[in-house]
């Protein structure tokens, strides 16, 4: 393969006239035995990093309510990183899918100011991974797209590659999408077809459940929109009874090998993880660590060792280097270690919000956890450019750490560039200006600021040829100067619309004991003032409340969180928040042009021209409810409060009952609420909802009223729960289902309990003792229906 590349360059080159062709070459990487080339022919590797939030809710990257997003990207590569691995849901790609992204302050790693401008101007996520690819392409990273679940923050209960909601078509139309999208971007250089397909299989036998087979007919159909972009295949869950992590279990594609129409784009990985995310056999044996090389051997690293494929590790990463004894850190120093320099990888996770591993980031979201980097940094492999050709000289990157960014004079600063790199390997010069007339050179410089003021520091790095320039901002004080600190906290981050947040800055505090005034931004245009305040949030999405606390003398510190409202369903709540917790306002004499019948059942209203109210709050009166038909029936003029039997509208819980009124549907009681100027009246354990207004298009909800059903779960029973030996498991419903799995938290199956077919009332006893202490689940397969209990053994 490096022959062919590098034979076709030369040929171009005598045909003369090729440069300008060649200098826009996008530079795309094929497989050949089990390594990885660039167009050029020159051998390479993907090191990187994970960064999620695509795939959740938010469909944008974690952060960025408190980061710039360009900032985040400049960071990742200023620390080396050379691909990001970005995953994303299906979900995202919904036309109902918008996203919301606030512009304001200053990213405290780069300092541009307001972050997110150009980001806060979209609404779509694509459009968003849109402005990711670009950066990237334009900055030297390579970006794999990970397909990480169907429905938003799905990943871990979806089992294939697709579920009722997302057939496996869609999934492939998705991804030739993405392919057709970033065709011509190099950057966009692998598509990680699914993530950890744990419930597949891995055979030639079964097409619903086969994993390998569903690869190859997606990864065909994206070579063909796009024939240069690598095809990367995870593992399943267990293969032939040997489970392994999810993703981790490869051992089938020696038996049933994938089959690309280009068989140099195909890239298989695995994920690795230690015992923070489960406890595991191998990590308690004698011989450990001693003992895992011939693990990974087992399940992936012979596909190496055979020459069949390089490996992509796409996941693996570690929160604690102290937890469990310290074996967790021996675990992730051997296992980067076994990688080496032989394969690609990508580190899980940036983000700081991983519950298992943490990130690489720390819960300030700027701030590096330098342990982690400290043993992935020397298994780095260079940039790879996005287009061939240019000056044949990359510009290096400047970055620097400091241990400090404020204090009192006199204020001594340990500043470190070994951060900053060159994407050619050239060596670097470093020269420091330290913004108080002082300047240095050195990669390490300690410095003292004697006089208070906020100082510049900046930092230029030089290959020689070209170089590039980064900067600080070190505030110094007097010892005089009061330090302000702001605090946030809240009843709850997060409710459903409407909600009612109470923040309380009570916790911000003066150094000097000086009294503190209150600002309050709560990120949906609305302000407020006082240490304690409540704030109904009426729409859903996620709010950056952002609290500002200012001293006498006009010092000043900003705490800020974010605030998640859902409504009850993608197109909102049709009930409007009725009940309501107050009162109905005065409605002086309104008139509605237009009545919306929302739901099902509902009376027919269509004859209806108008609907007028009046009610007066304060002598509690309903004086007018009344509607105008235009065909006379029942009435042109219907004056419905002849028909209310009761109404409480001035206590809490608004209601109404009609009666008698010639409608069909119409009597019955209902909740009375107000969307704005619009009214409502919501039935009462009904499915509908009359939405009066003077809008030509009803709100978008009609899809969100469902009638109180029967319940027709199935109840699973296991007691003691924690169990020492004996696990008893009953149901008072009727299990279409012979056997009950009994699963660790990898998904590996320890135990098959039989029961007696069509188990009503019955119980059987299981004997647990086998089990060591830990966390299992019961995996109960009811038609199409899954049921999973936690169970946990002493």
């Amino acid at each position: 393969m490096k022959r062919f590349i590098n034979y076709t360059i030369a040929l171009l080159l005598l045909l003369g006239n090729v440069s300008g062709v060649y200098a826009q070459q996008q530079n795309w990487l094929s497989v050949s035995g089990n390594k990885l080339f660039d167009s050029t022919g020159k051998e390479v590797r993907l090191t990187g990093v994970n960064w999620f939030g695509f795939e959740t809710q938010t469909y944008f990257p974690h952060g960025i309510w408190s980061r710039d997003m360009k900032s985040v990207l400049q960071q990742i590569k200023d620390l080396g990183f050379n691909t990001i691995r970005v995953p994303w849901s299906n979900e995202m790609l919904n036309p109902s899918s918008t996203i919301s992204i606030n512009s304001y302050g200053a990213d405290a790693y780069t300092g541009i100011s307001p972050m997110n401008e150009e980001e806060s101007q979209i609404t779509k996520p694509i459009e968003l991974m849109d402005i990711l690819v670009q950066w990237c392409q334009d900055n030297d990273i390579k970006i794999v797209l990970d397909n990480h679940s169907r429905a938003a923050d799905g990943y871990l209960i979806e089992d294939l590659w697709y579920t009722n909601e997302y057939s496996e078509q869609r999934w492939i139309n998705d991804w030739l999408f993405m392919a057709e999208r970033y065709k011509n971007y190099s950057a966009v250089v692998g598509m990680d077809l699914n993530n950890e397909p744990h419930g597949s299989s891995w055979g030639n036998s079964n097409p619903a459940t086969d994993w390998n087979k569903a690869a190859e007919r997606c990864g065909n159909a994206i070579l063909e929109v796009n024939p240069n972009v690598l095809i990367i295949v995870e593992g399943v869950g267990e293969f032939e009874g040997n489970s392994y992590w999810w993703g981790g279990q490869l051992m089938g594609a020696r038996q049933y090998p994938v089959q690309l129409s280009n068989p140099s784009k195909l890239m298989y990985s695995a994920h690795e993880y230690g015992p923070e995310v489960a406890p595991q056999d191998w990590f308690e044996a004698a011989s450990f660590p001693q003992n895992m090389p011939p693990i990974w051997t087992e399940n992936f690293h012979y596909l190496y060792e055979e020459e069949t494929s390089p490996l992509f590790i796409g996941e693996f990463g570690i929160k604690d280097q102290d937890a469990f004894g310290g074996v967790a850190f021996t675990w992730f120093t051997e296992w980067v270690d076994f990688m080496g320099s032989i394969y690609s990888w990508t580190f899980w996770t940036m983000n700081p919000n991983s519950g298992d591993t943490g990130g690489i980031l720390q819960d300030d979201w700027t701030t590096v956890n330098e342990w982690k980097m400290d043993v992935l940094r020397p298994h780095f492999a260079p940039f790879i450019p996005n287009v061939i050709g240019g000056t044949g000289n990359l510009p290096p990157s400047a970055s620097f750490t400091n241990d400090l960014s404020s204090g009192n004079a006199p204020l001594t600063v340990q500043f470190d560039a070994s951060q900053s790199s060159d994407p050619d390997g050239d060596t670097l010069s470093y020269s420091w200006n330290f913004g108080d007339g002082t300047t240095a050179t050195g990669v390490s410089i300690s410095h003292v600021f004697d006089t208070p003021g906020s100082y510049q520091v900046s930092l230029t790095v030089s290959d020689g040829s070209l170089n590039d320039t980064t900067s600080k901002t070190i505030t110094v004080n007097d010892d005089t100067t009061p330090v302000i600190t702001a605090s946030i906290s809240v009843d709850s981050n997060s409710g459903i619309a409407p909600a009612t947040i109470t923040f309380d800055g009570s916790g911000s505090t003066s150094s000097d004991g000086s009294s503190l005034s209150y600002n309050w931004d709560f990120g949906d245009g609305t302000s407020g003032t006082g240490f304690i305040v409540s704030h109904d949030y009426t729409t859903a999405g996620d709010y950056i409340a952002i609290l500002t606390v200012t001293n006498t003398d006009g010092i000043s510190d900003t705490d800020q969180l974010t605030i998640t409202i859902t409504g009850s369903g993608n197109g909102g709540d049709c009930t409007f928040g009725a009940p309501l917790a107050n009162p109905l306002p005065t409605i002086a004499n309104n008139s509605y042009s237009n009545i919306y019948v929302l739901g099902s059942g509902g009376p027919d209203l269509s004859n209806v021209t108008n609907f007028t109210i009046n009610w007066d709050l304060q002598n509690n009166g309903l004086w007018q409810f009344s509607m105008n038909t235009n065909n006379g029936v029942p009435s042109w003029w219907n004056d419905l409060k002849n028909n209310v039997t009761s109404q409480n509208f001035n206590s809490a819980q608004p209601s109404i009952t009609l009666s008698g009124t010639g409608f069909a549907n119409l009597d019955g009681a209902y909740y009375a609420t107000q969307d704005g100027q619009n009214f409502a009246l919501v039935a009462q354990d009904k499915t509908y909802t009359i939405y009066f207004s003077n809008s030509d298009t009803a709100p978008n909800c009609t899809d969100q009223l469902r009638k109180p059903e029967e319940d027709t779960t199935i109840e699973i029973k296991a007691y003691p729960n924690p169990v020492s030996d004996k696990l008893i498991i009953s149901s008072k419903s009727i299990l279409k289902t012979n056997q009950v799995d009994i699963v660790d938290v990898t998904g590996k199956v320890l135990k098959k309990v039989s029961l007696n077919k069509n188990m009503n009332t019955d119980f059987i006893e299981v004997d647990l003792v086998d089990l060591k202490s830990g966390i299992y689940f019961l995996k109960i397969r009811n038609q199409k229906e899954t049921i999973t209990k936690q169970i946990i053994k002493q």
